[in-house]
């Protein structure tokens, strides 16, 4: 359950941050080409998709995490014969 939220929550990042701060950035490239590249607003919206990136990527670590050690897993007990 927990994956599949994470893994919710990482969609959501990369449809309406990622995505949408790309294609800004995208659009002003190509009005104002190479001059867009000193715009505050371009530099903000790199910087926030670059922290969106990171966040993605370690969500994707964790998910990763989670499926090899399995901690919500009950453990076996060993009974020792006497």
């Amino acid at each position: 359950m927990v994956k599949w939220a994470l893994f919710i929550i990482q969609t959501f990042i990369g449809i309406f941050i990622v995505d949408q701060l790309m294609t800004v950035n995208m659009a002003m490239l190509e009005a104002g080409s190479i001059a867009a590249l000193n715009n505050p607003d371009f530099i903000h919206n790199h910087t926030v998709r670059q922290y969106a990136a990171i966040v993605q990527i370690a969500i994707t670590l964790f998910i990763i995490c989670i499926s090899v050690l399995k901690p919500w897993k009950k453990k076996k007990t060993v009974l020792k014969k006497k």
